[in-house]
Formats: structure tokens, sequence, C-alpha cells
């Protein structure tokens, strides 16, 4: 029961991050838009998710703050760079690997980003799993950013979801095989 509650809270963030994106990009190049039109509408998607999220709820999450506003500064990168679509290819990732450095600094301080939000547990499994966290972020973002410069748009669309989703499953994966080792 648990674990459906959880599908349910989730599978709207799924669909608007990683279906719906997908699906405009195809149908707008299908009825000849541009790569840098069809890109812009395909991430805009997320954002309105997170918009709507923020209007629902009425409350202001700082993930969701900085993801709409790096959307922004992509629309004006690409519109001062005359429709250059790389701007569009990088907001995602440049902000997950800010998030990833972030995980990882905190290491180098000794202060676990994730001991904050889980006090009460031992250090030594905050630290493990902030790196994994980290790390994950990290690499995530570095094979996004690759492959927006060596593949077409198109290409580049549809891997990138691939990537998004293995990220996500490796994340969860991973957290809940490093808690039942920890414990």
């Amino acid at each position: 029961m648990k674990d459906e509650v959880q599908i349910k809270k989730y599978l709207p963030s799924l669909i608007f991050a990683i279906i719906l994106p997908v699906v405009a990009y195809l149908l707008l190049k299908t009825w000849g838009s541009t790569d840098t039109l069809a890109l812009g509408i395909a991430t805009a998607f997320p954002v309105i998710h997170m918009v709507w999220s923020l209007i629902v709820r009425k409350e202001i999450n700082p993930v969701s703050l900085v993801a709409i506003i790096g959307f922004l500064i992509s629309l004006l990168t690409v519109y001062l760079t005359h429709g250059n679509n790389l701007a569009f290819k990088l907001w995602h990732p440049i902000l997950t690997a800010a998030i990833g450095t972030i995980f990882l600094l905190s290491l180098v301080f000794n202060r676990p980003l994730l001991e904050f939000a889980n006090e009460g547990q031992s250090h030594k499994k905050m630290m493990i799993l902030t790196l994994f966290m980290g790390l994950v972020f990290v690499c995530h973002a570095l094979s996004v950013i690759l492959l927006a410069f060596w593949v077409k748009t198109t290409a580049f669309v549809l891997i990138s979801k691939i990537i998004d989703f293995s990220a996500v499953a490796i994340l969860l994966l991973g957290l809940g095989f490093l808690r039942k080792k920890l414990i």
C-alpha cells in the first residue's frame, strides 16, 4: 500500500519530466518545428509542473525555484545567442552538477548535507549516503553535458531521458541498498 502511494505521488513528476518532453519534442519535430523551438517547449514541461506544484501547494521549494530560474536563464541565453539551443540542453545538467557539487563539498567540510535532514543518524552513515548522492548527481550531469556536445538534438532528447531515468533508478536502488547495509 505504501509503495502505491509513493508511485501515485511521483507519477506526475515522471510524466512531466521524462515522458511529455520526449513526446512533445518528437511531435513538434515531425510537424516541421526547429530543434530550438521543439527543445524549448519540451524542456518547459518540467518547469510548468514545478510552477503548478508551487501554486497548488502554496509553498516554495528551493530546488524548484532554482530550476525555474535556470530555465528562464536558458530562455534568455537562447534569445541572446540567436537561437542556439545549447542553453536548453545544458540548464538541467548544470543544475544537477551544482547540487552534486554541493553534496560533495559538504563532505570536504565534514558536514554531510544529509545529516541536516536526518538528525540522529550516524555521522559515518550520512557521509557515505551524501557521497553516493553527490557522485550520482555529478556523474549524471557530466554524462548529459557530454551528450549535449556529441550528438544531434533528437538523439540528445531521447538518450538524455534514458540517462535521467537511469540516474534516478541508480539513486533509489543505491540508497536502498546502502541504508540496509549501513544499519
